[in-house]
């Protein structure tokens, strides 16, 4: 498969609006001149207005060629599943792309991570007849860091084991072994060994089926603030992976947060910090809700 179109996606909700502003726009900006017009979907589980005017704004001023397409999932058929470090669905979004999506191959991001390098090489890249191709996880490392059924399944406990906040998908190949399908038949028939939602079930049913990538296309950014087994501020992604994410208050001083406000400047975000009367405005919201529906 050929192709010169860069064809890129995030998931996000308000919440993540930022992140995803930086996850797109840094890739967009590592893009080689000349490049051809980038494409970049979201799939949205609840942005607001003013969030997709921010994303809008955000990929013309990272890349004035790009086109900025929003898709809309029906979150609601993941109602029921395992909730991620939000206490939301939102990591299912992804789930929909086959059917909202008509492309060969779509490289998908995480809203919570900065590009640092080139992805266009990996529009061409020879998947080996593989499905994905995805860096190891560096923290779970194996199929037995993992609580998954291996027994059941017939996994091997010593395979290695991807993150899956980075994936070069080939769509069609995707479809046609219906992957979203039984990701979410093992997410119902295996709810107790689910412990990273839809990331254990893809290593689940993706078994055999992904090409791994250097680890520096998904370091966790907690680990590269200590340059832990090697990492360093400096590879391919940096992945705000876990709860503690740059835009939160009590992380945001951190050496890869810093790198995180370096791009948000460059977004329609540009400014924005985390401050305590922010965080205290959100605690009165909670508390006056949970008053509300009781």
């Amino acid at each position: 498969m050929m192709t010169s179109r860069i064809v890129l996606c995030t998931a996000t909700n308000h919440t993540y609006a930022m992140g995803a502003a930086v996850a797109l726009c840094s890739a967009l900006r590592r893009l080689p001149m000349g490049s051809s017009e980038p494409l970049a979907y979201v799939l949205d589980g609840g942005l607001r207005e003013s969030d997709w005017r921010k994303l809008c704004k955000s990929v013309t001023m990272a890349n004035s060629r790009a086109k900025l397409i929003r898709l809309r999932p029906e979150m609601a058929r993941f109602e029921g599943l395992p909730q991620d470090w939000g206490s939301s669905v939102m990591t299912y979004a992804r789930l929909a792309l086959p059917e909202l999506v008509d492309e060969a191959r779509i490289l998908y991001l995480d809203a919570d991570m900065i590009v640092q390098d080139n992805l266009a090489p990996f529009m061409n890249q020879d998947l080996e007849g593989k499905t994905i191709a995805a860096a190891r996880d560096v923290i779970t490392r194996t199929i037995s860091g993992d609580h998954l059924p291996n027994e059941a399944l017939g996994l091997n406990p010593a395979a290695d084991y991807f993150q899956a906040g980075f994936l070069v998908i080939d769509l069609e190949r995707w479809k046609a072994e219906r992957v979203s399908e039984r990701v979410l038949a093992y997410l119902r028939d295996y709810p107790e060994h689910t412990r990273y939602w839809d990331q254990s079930a893809l290593n689940a049913t993706l078994y055999g089926r992904w090409l791994r990538l250097a680890d520096a296309w998904n370091t966790p950014a907690f680990w590269a603030d200590v340059n832990k087994d090697g990492t360093t501020l400096e590879d391919s992604i940096l992945h705000f992976v876990g709860p503690d994410k740059a835009w939160l208050r009590g992380h945001h001083q951190k050496p890869s947060a810093l790198r995180f406000f370096d791009e948000l400047d460059r977004t329609a975000w540009q400014g924005w910090r985390p401050s305590l009367w922010r965080d205290q405005l959100k605690f009165m919201k909670y508390n006056i809700h949970k008053l509300v529906i009781k």
